[in-house]
């Protein structure tokens, strides 16, 4: 299995840029359109980062739960004191149940 590496590249010279054409008519290298980036764009804000970040995050959950590599979520801490509460119930219980038919 071959690693896939992701670059954004800032082209300075017109020969590579054919160089890379070529790659990408040989089917080497892939050149997605979308996220080029021009010199006169300002940078990216935090804020902007952060949100794109977040999509990110959820196309790949999404991706994720599509496939099928979801696990149900973890219990809230509400939900383990409630198991351990009825947990403790029954063990009472059982114990009671214990002590009584001891003394009969």
């Amino acid at each position: 299995m071959t690693a896939v590496k992701t670059l954004q590249i800032r082209i300075v010279n017109p020969r590579a840029e054919r160089l890379i054409d070529e790659l990408a008519s040989l089917d080497l290298i892939e050149i997605d359109e979308d996220e080029e980036t021009d010199e006169d764009e300002e940078p990216e804000t935090a804020l902007e980062w952060y949100r794109r970040w977040c999509r990110d995050c959820d196309e790949r959950y999404e991706q994720r739960k599509r496939a099928g590599l979801i696990e149900e979520p973890e219990p809230t801490m509400e939900e383990i004191v409630a198991l351990c509460k009825e947990a403790r119930a029954e063990r009472y219980a059982e114990e009671q149940e214990q002590k009584k038919a001891a003394g009969r």
